[in-house]
């Protein structure tokens, strides 16, 4: 897989992808933070630089796309205690990689994280497909959702990103009850990391380039609290001066 690194200082910062997403998406975000962390963003088989994986057709869970960032993880040198940040999808997949490796996890960041099953309450679908080129994967979304469901949560600070409330791009909405839905997401992923919800003022789904300085925030605060070993403290000035409010 095709990655990029910038490096500084511990803890790392390794940022997760939404579907079909290329590691481009995190170049605002990384230009703001302000921790001086290493940086490390990727692009999954099927996406971006990276080609499709050997057997494209063959579906791929959370947990086949958290293994698969382990191994390059280790293969690049970015195997110790770090902060995930996981936009949409990779939100998902970071809840799977911190309960397979916590030894690895510092912090956590979940980005307006998306449903575990993707899918929206409509019957069937197609497959949903990680990313546009040839050799893109279908996602294993309900081996996915019971990846989810039996992981725990490790002892880390954590904050919680959401998109603003009826914020969506499509119109009307998919369905009346899945704003609703989504939020209930937001919040169950802060009460379960004990984390603060932070929810943007004026920003869709899309927050790593819609709201990149308040993406950049969430990272940095979380950073800050590895290594003073206090919690995440978001304020009221500090939230609205890059376009968050508490959630």
């Amino acid at each position: 897989m095709i990655y990029s690194i910038t490096h500084g200082d511990d803890p790392p910062v390794v940022l997760v992808a939404g579907l079909g997403f290329t590691r481009e998406s995190w170049h605002p975000v990384i230009e703001l933070l302000r921790s001086g962390s290493t940086t490390f963003a990727y692009d999954r088989p099927g996406i971006g630089e990276t080609p499709g994986r050997a057997d494209p057709a063959r579906p791929v869970s959370y947990g086949v796309l958290a293994e698969e960032l382990a191994e390059l993880l280790q293969e690049s040198g970015v195997d110790k205690p770090m902060v995930l940040a996981g936009h949409s999808m990779g939100a998902n997949v970071v809840r799977v990689f911190a309960d397979r490796h916590p030894a690895w996890v510092a912090g956590l960041v979940f980005i307006d994280g998306s449903l575990p099953r993707l899918a929206l309450p409509a019957g069937d679908e197609p497959p949903l497909y990680d990313g546009d080129e040839p050799g893109a994967s279908p996602v294993d979304t309900l081996a996915g959702e019971v990846e989810v469901r039996k992981s725990t949560p490790p002892p880390v600070p954590a904050v919680v990103l959401g998109r603003t409330p009826g914020w969506w791009s499509s119109s009307p909405i998919p369905h009346p009850a899945l704003d609703e839905l989504w939020q209930m997401n937001q919040h169950e992923l802060a009460d379960e990391h004990h984390a603060p919800l932070i929810l943007a003022t004026d920003a869709g789904h899309h927050l790593p380039r819609e709201a990149p300085a308040l993406v950049a925030y969430a990272i940095d605060l979380v950073v800050r609290a590895v290594r003073t070993g206090i919690d995440p403290a978001p304020t009221e000035e500090e939230m609205a001066a890059v376009g968050g409010r508490f959630g």
